[in-house]
């Protein structure tokens, strides 16, 4: 029983590990990649990015203020970035952007009032169920600068 329990707390440790890993890696390719396509903006600070498999969503919900222009910039690495797609939503979750069929990667825009907006990022299946599931980190950049 014991060993057991050993082996279930180092698995727990590496696993934890493993996560820390990853999440920075996710925040240095964020740096290096990333960052350059909020010229102009100001970056409001926060990191919202992690790994990504094909057939997987996440949602961020976001304040945003009246008084300033934003852009929305959804980074993604080249294994996973072509499919990927984002939605802006307001609270009553009515669409305000989709780049599903668009080509484009960032959303500029402005609010009349203050406001929480629903941004949801899916990774869509890519047709590779006989294969690993590709994968890669997804990072949402908000800039803002004052109207």
């Amino acid at each position: 029983m014991r060993r057991i329990i050993l082996f279930a707390a180092a698995l727990i440790i590496m696993l934890a590990g493993v996560s820390e890993t990853a999440s920075a890696q996710c925040k240095n390719f964020t740096k290096k990649q990333c960052l350059t396509e909020l010229s102009g903006y100001t970056g409001n600070g926060q990191y919202n990015g992690a790994v990504m498999f094909e057939g997987e969503e996440a949602t961020l919900v976001q304040t945003f203020y009246s008084g300033k222009e934003y852009r929305l910039f959804v980074c993604a690495h080249p294994a996973i970035s072509d499919s990927l797609f984002f939605e802006v939503r307001d609270y009553r979750k009515a669409m305000i952007f989709s780049s599903r069929a668009k080509s484009t990667k960032s959303f500029d825009f402005s609010v009349e009032s203050t406001q929480q907006l629903f941004i949801r990022v899916a990774v869509p299946e890519m047709g590779t169920a006989n294969e690993l599931k590709k994968n890669g980190c997804v990072s949402i950049l908000v800039g803002f600068k004052d109207n």
